[in-house]
C-alpha cells in the first residue's frame, strides 16, 4: 500500500505534531530533499547522519 507508506514520509506530513514525532532524535536524512527523521522508513532516500565525535 504505497499510499499508506507515503503518508508517513516526512516530506508529506502536514500535521505538526506527527512531524515532530517522526523527526525527534533524527538518525537519517533524505538524500533527495534533506528532510531529517528518526527512522529510515520515514524518508525517500535515507542517508545516516554523522554524529559529531565519531
Amino acid at each position: 500500500m504505497k499510499g499508506d507508506r507515503m503518508r508517513h514520509m516526512v516530506c508529506n506530513v502536514e500535521d505538526s505534531q506527527t512531524l515532530h514525532c517522526l523527526t525527534a532524535n533524527a538518525t537519517v536524512s533524505c538524500a533527495r530533499c534533506g528532510a531529517k527523521a528518526h527512522s529510515p522508513s520515514n524518508v525517500c532516500d535515507p542517508v545516516s547522519l554523522t554524529i559529531e565525535g565519531d
